[in-house]
């Protein structure tokens, strides 16, 4: 019908045909501009996680390479990062090892007076290898002290009598300090030790005075007697002020061995002695000045008996002792006429002579010549 209204159509309710909802801002922010957001790039190494671009420094220049990130600079020395061959470690010197002949022979040419110096100076040379210390020490290592550990009287320490850091005492058979496992001469043995200890004071108070002192020691070769034995006999005397003397010192070590042998069923007894002395002196006078003199002497000598025992004490101890006091006596006088003799030959040629006066003069002047024309003719 004309002008009737046509009742509207009903529409569908908003909540069956909701409309799309668009994503939250929060989510999706939008960019300034209108441009779309970059993707996310993985972090690269050394850097962290959604780290931007700082904006160019001012003036244009390029922008240092980030830390930890980037490219790396060039190596010091190469272009374009190019790795230099590392530079070689600087060579040490290794001194080659000396032998024990060597070590033994330039103890043996250095100064008598500065033994322990000598001494100490080529063990640290040759302290990394164990094996020839210990037999350069064995050889050379003949210093000597005074003890008065001991009540029952003075001794002298030396290797012989040594156990470990521990000295045995000739009269009490003692070590001190006390020490362990030590070891001790057999009782035949320690009888004839005594006996050679009191002989050889006398002799040491008649040949070198009252202030030396001397000190024997008595070893087993092995478990049985008749395999031999080892016989020591040390004397020290030292001076300090006398006759004119500054300091002066006489240090003698006689190793005795002693072994056996059957002949026609007697015993043979076989003494083998090396004797070896010492002797250091220096004085100071308006004579002649300062002198030093030392030296060392060694010398050996062999003797063969035949004996009733294999530790007689009285047998035994008058042929040790003859066979000591013959020994000692010439190195005595050797030391007296050759050494002592040659070096005041010496000292009167190429000093002057208060005595003589010029004739002296002379003399130093025709040695200094002599020595001169030596240099041209070998040079």
């Amino acid at each position: 019908m004309d002008g009737e209204e046509q009742p509207p159509q009903e529409q569908p309710p908003q909540e069956e045909q909701p409309p799309q909802e668009n994503p939250p801002q929060e989510e999706q922010p939008p960019q300034e501009g209108g441009e779309q957001p970059p993707q996310e790039q993985p972090p690269q190494e050394g850097g962290g996680e959604g780290e931007q671009q700082q904006p160019p420094q001012e003036g244009g220049g390029e922008m240092p390479p980030q830390e930890g990130g980037g490219e790396m600079p060039p190596q010091e020395g190469g272009e374009f990062g190019e790795q230099q061959p590392p530079e070689p470690e600087p060579k040490h010197y290794n001194p080659p090892n000396p032998s024990i002949k060597e070590c033994i022979r330039l103890n043996q040419l250095l100064p008598i007076a500065n033994i322990d110096k000598n001494i100490d100076a080529i063990s640290c040379v040759i302290y990394e290898n164990d094996d020839i210390l210990n037999e350069f020490l064995q050889k050379v290592d003949n210093r000597t002290q005074v003890s008065d550990e001991d009540p029952s009287g003075q001794f002298i320490k030396c290797e012989q009598n040594r156990d470990g850091d521990s000295y045995r005492s000739p009269w009490s058979n003692k070590y001190y300090p006390d020490t362990e496992d030590a070891k001790y001469p057999s009782k035949g043995l320690r009888t004839l030790e005594e006996k050679l200890n009191k002989m050889f004071k006398v002799y040491t108070r008649s040949y070198y005075g009252g202030n030396a002192l001397c000190s024997v020691y008595c070893w087993d070769l092995t478990d049985n007697i008749k395999d031999g034995y080892g016989v020591a006999v040390v004397i020290k005397n030292v001076v300090d002020h006398e006759n004119g003397l500054d300091t002066a010192s006489w240090n003698s070590s006689n190793l005795i061995t002693v072994t056996f042998d059957n002949e026609n069923n007697k015993i043979k007894a076989k003494y083998n002695l090396i004797c070896t002395v010492s002797l250091i002196m220096s004085f100071n006078n308006k004579t002649c000045g300062k002198v030093a003199l030392s030296g060392t002497v060694a010398r050996n000598a062999h003797h063969d008996k035949i004996v009733k025992d294999y530790v007689d004490d009285d047998e035994h101890v008058g042929n040790i002792g003859v066979l000591v006091e013959d020994l000692e006596s010439n190195i005595r006088n050797t030391l007296d006429v050759i050494y002592v003799s040659k070096s005041k030959e010496i000292i009167d040629t190429a000093r002057y002579n208060p005595t003589q006066g010029k004739p002296g003069i002379l003399q130093a002047q025709a040695l200094k010549d002599a020595f001169m024309a030596g240099i041209k003719k070998n040079s």
